[in-house]
C-alpha cells in the first residue's frame, strides 16, 4: 500500500513538472483553480444563506452607512459608473475586446470571449429566476430601473456587479498571456480591478441591491472567468501553443 502512494505521489509530481514545462503560463492555470474553488465557495454560501435566513444583517449595515454617506455631488458620479456597467455599455465593451483578438490574429480567443459573455449574461438570468429575491423597493432607488430585462423584478445576484467583474478578469487573463509590457499590465489591473468594484458598489449606493447580491455577483463572476481560464490553459496545453 505505501509502495502505490509513493508511485502515485512520483507520478503527481512528474505531471506538476510537465505542465510547468509545456505550459509556460501554469501560474494562471494554478490561480484560475484556486480563484474557481474560493469564490465558488462565498457565492454557493451566500446563495445558501440567502435560503436558510434570508437577508443578512450586513445588507441593513451597508442600507445605512450608504445613507449617511451618500452626498448630492457624488449620487451622480455613482449613477454615472452604474450606467457603464449596464447592457449596452458591456456589450460595446466586448464587442471592441473581439476586435481586438481578431485583429491580433487571435480568433479562438475572440470567438470564446463571445460564447463566454452570452454564457455569463444567460446564467445570470437563469440565477435571478431560480433565486426569485425581490428587489428593494421602487420608491428608494436612486436611479430608474424601468428599462432593465423583465429578470430587474429580482436582484440576486447583481447582473451589473456579474456581468462586469466576468469581463474585466477575462479580459486583463487575455492581457497577461498577450502582452510582454508588464507595466501596463499592472497599470490596468490597479485600474480595471478597483473600477470593477466601484461598478458593485454603486448598485449599494443607488439602493438598487442589496450588499449580499453584489458579493454574489462578484463571486460568481469570478467563478466564471475561473472556469474559462481553466479551459483555455487546457485547449493551450493540449495544443501545443505553449509560445504566445
Amino acid at each position: 500500500m505505501n509502495q502505490l502512494n509513493k508511485i502515485s505521489k512520483i507520478n503527481k509530481k512528474k505531471l506538476y513538472k510537465r505542465i510547468r514545462h509545456t505550459d509556460n503560463y501554469s501560474i494562471y492555470l494554478y490561480s484560475a483553480i484556486y480563484l474557481l474553488i474560493a469564490t465558488m465557495a462565498v457565492a454557493s454560501y451566500m446563495i445558501w444563506h440567502y435560503y436558510s435566513y434570508g437577508q443578512w444583517a450586513m445588507d441593513v449595515t451597508m442600507q445605512d452607512f450608504m445613507k449617511n454617506f451618500r452626498t448630492p455631488w457624488l449620487t451622480p458620479v455613482f449613477r454615472v459608473i452604474t450606467s457603464t456597467g449596464e447592457t449596452i455599455p458591456v456589450i460595446i465593451a466586448t464587442a471592441v475586446i473581439i476586435i481586438a483578438l481578431v485583429i491580433y490574429k487571435k480568433r479562438k480567443e475572440a470567438i470564446m470571449t463571445a460564447v463566454y459573455m452570452l454564457g455569463v449574461w444567460r446564467l445570470n438570468d437563469f440565477l435571478k429566476q431560480l433565486l426569485h429575491r425581490p428587489r428593494i423597493d421602487t420608491s428608494q432607488h436612486l436611479i430608474d430601473i424601468s428599462g432593465y430585462s423583465h429578470n430587474s423584478i429580482f436582484s440576486l445576484p447583481s447582473g451589473h456587479s456579474m456581468n462586469f467583474m466576468a469581463l474585466i478578469l477575462l479580459s486583463l487573463y487575455f492581457v497577461w498571456i498577450f502582452s510582454n509590457n508588464k507595466k501596463f499590465n499592472i497599470g490596468l489591473t490597479l485600474l480595471l480591478l478597483p473600477y470593477a468594484t466601484l461598478v458593485g458598489i454603486s448598485r449599494v449606493y443607488l439602493n438598487v441591491h442589496y450588499f449580499s447580491d453584489v458579493i454574489t455577483g462578484w463571486s460568481v463572476g469570478a467563478v466564471c472567468a475561473a472556469i474559462a481560464v481553466i479551459i483555455h490553459r487546457i485547449i493551450c496545453i493540449r495544443q501545443n501553443r505553449y509560445n504566445y
